[in-house]
């Protein structure tokens, strides 16, 4: 995930659109939410093997000081880490590093410190409530067992502190009943806090669409692997030696839920119709070859020629220059260097790189960076005021789109109760995928608030360029190519034409343009990460 610049999401956190201290604090906090969890369901799990602890005045807080080589191991590689990214990745001045750093120390500190005057208060609830039992020794202490028979290993010494080592104190001479009502105690407090995490994810899940409860990407994925620790720490610790029949039966009953669609993780395309399943569109070989029959592959065809026509109408010059425009994926990146390179050819072509092309296609990022472009053309047809070369328009789809699509996907797709908006007659959950256009649409200032069908009259007028969004049918493999515009005649028909290979656009533009009609230049925009 590191070439998709996963890495960035840890290492340089957004946070109402700047990495700045806050942002590292909130990423803070959630290392220390996830420390805690750790600690906690592992204590739930093992502190049974170490029962010289129910001696000791915070039995947590030893636990944890015991249990600390891999979490300071980790954040000592992390702020390395992190130092270095900002400092010559991202090219932060040092002063503004230094910043960076206290921030995500003061939140990772903050999260440790409520956390453990939390179990301190729980320490003296369990004290008092035990102390019924101190006081009768006869129930409480004068009933001499083997505690630790069973323990994983043989404890003699351990840290009282960071700097204290202390030997192991002798429990033999308490009940086991009395051991198992301090550590039961100490779990039931344990499990507690895990229900304030997921609570805190349920109530960002309600508050997702203000911008203060998107939070960086990487608090939210933090908060979520800490939710599962607790979780599968539950489940092992309820269920015992059962734990795995449990979680067999669990996934049985889920995937039955997902093979009734009872559960739906599926994005949907807002403005179809989901809600009559027996409706919908059956997708077949059979069904595909029906579509491209002969005479709809001739209307389609009649089509683009059409829009060719007029598009070189609008050139006036009898061969004018034909420019095709191939965009690639990669996320945020692409898009940035996508429209950073078509201000850059539109200002060495004199303003005129949209007008001279006739198709923009791609897939992913490219293709986000080159629809606000084309949108932005679009609008200075109307308001000859807009510079399509200010930087601004960079900067607006150069902005993090990670953020609320992390938080929606863990806040609300996993957790929250379902929410709906609507989009004319049909009714939609607030998924990821809203998330994602929700931000996209803040972040170019509602320019790409459209839908498909706006663009029908002016592409087929050629006022702007055409767009054709490549994807792919994970079912079977095939290409699904997304256009405002029919284009049967690129696919196969094999009941008609069985011995046609398939025609690919490119291959179709060029057979009808070259060698007469037009110069065309295909340029190929290519973020290699």
């Amino acid at each position: 995930m590191k070439t998709f610049g996963a890495d960035a999401l840890f290492l340089a956190p957004e946070y109402l659109g700047n990495v700045n201290a806050l942002s590292f604090a909130i990423v803070g906090i959630a290392v220390g939410v996830y420390i805690m969890c750790w600690n906690i369901t592992t204590f739930i799990l093992f502190s049974r093997h170490f029962d010289f602890l129910a001696a000791t005045q915070y039995p947590f807080l030893k636990y944890c000081i015991n249990n600390s080589v891999i979490p300071i191991s980790f954040l000592i590689y992390f702020l390395i880490k992190a130092t270095y990214f900002a400092r010559y990745k991202e090219l932060i001045p040092t002063v503004e590093v230094i910043f960076l750093i206290l921030g995500f120390l003061t939140g990772l500190f903050l999260a440790l410190i409520i956390s453990f005057f939390y179990f301190f208060g729980a320490d003296k609830t369990i004290l008092k409530r035990l102390q019924p039992h101190f006081k009768t020794r006869r129930r409480g202490l004068l009933n001499p067992s083997v505690i630790n028979a069973n323990s994983l290993m043989k404890t003699e010494w351990f840290l009282d502190s960071f700097i204290h080592v202390r030997r192991c104190r002798d429990v033999s001479h308490y009940s086991p009943a009395l051991m198992e009502k301090i550590f039961k105690q100490h779990h039931f407090a344990a499990v507690v806090a895990v229900l304030l995490a997921y609570l805190l994810m349920v109530i960002t899940g309600f508050f997702l669409d203000y911008k203060v409860f998107q939070i960086p990407a990487a608090a939210s994925l933090l908060i979520f692997l800490a939710i599962l620790i607790g979780i599968s720490g539950a489940i092992t610790y309820f269920f015992q030696s059962w734990s795995i029949p449990f979680l067999t039966i669990f996934f049985l009953i889920l995937n039955f839920l997902y093979s009734i669609d009872w559960i739906d993780p599926r994005n949907k395309a807002y403005g179809l119709d989901y809600s009559d399943q027996q409706h919908w569109p059956e997708y077949s070989q059979e069904s595909l070859q029906t579509l491209a029959q002969e005479g709809s592959i001739d209307d389609d065809r009649d089509n683009m020629v059409s829009i060719l026509n007029k598009w070189k109408q609008k050139q006036g010059v009898d061969k004018p220059l034909l420019v095709v425009i191939n965009t690639s994926g990669g996320g945020t990146r692409s898009a940035t260097f996508t429209m950073n390179v078509l201000e850059r050819l539109d200002s060495l072509l004199g303003n005129q790189i949209m007008n001279k092309t006739f198709i923009i296609t791609g897939a992913s990022g490219g293709m986000i960076g080159a629809s606000y472009y084309r949108e932005l053309y679009r609008e200075k047809i109307k308001n000859p005021s807009i510079n399509l070369h200010n930087p601004k328009y960079v900067d607006d789809i150069a902005q993090d789109l990670l953020n609320p699509l992390f938080s929606s996907f863990i806040a609300r797709d996993l957790f929250a109760p379902e929410q709906k908006f609507s989009v004319g007659p049909y009714t939609y959950l607030k998924d990821r995928g809203y998330a994602f256009e929700a931000k996209l649409n803040d972040n170019t200032h509602g320019l790409l608030n459209k839908r498909l069908k706006d663009y029908i009259s002016d592409e087929k007028e050629a006022a702007i360029p055409l767009m054709l969004f490549h994807t792919v049918i994970t079912r079977d493999g095939k290409q699904m190519l997304i256009s405002t515009q029919p284009m049967r005649f690129m696919m196969q028909a094999s009941l008609i034409q069985p011995i046609l290979p398939p025609v690919h656009l490119m291959q179709w533009i060029l057979l009808r343009c070259l060698p007469t009609r037009t110069h065309t230049i295909c340029v190929c925009l290519r973020y290699f990460a």
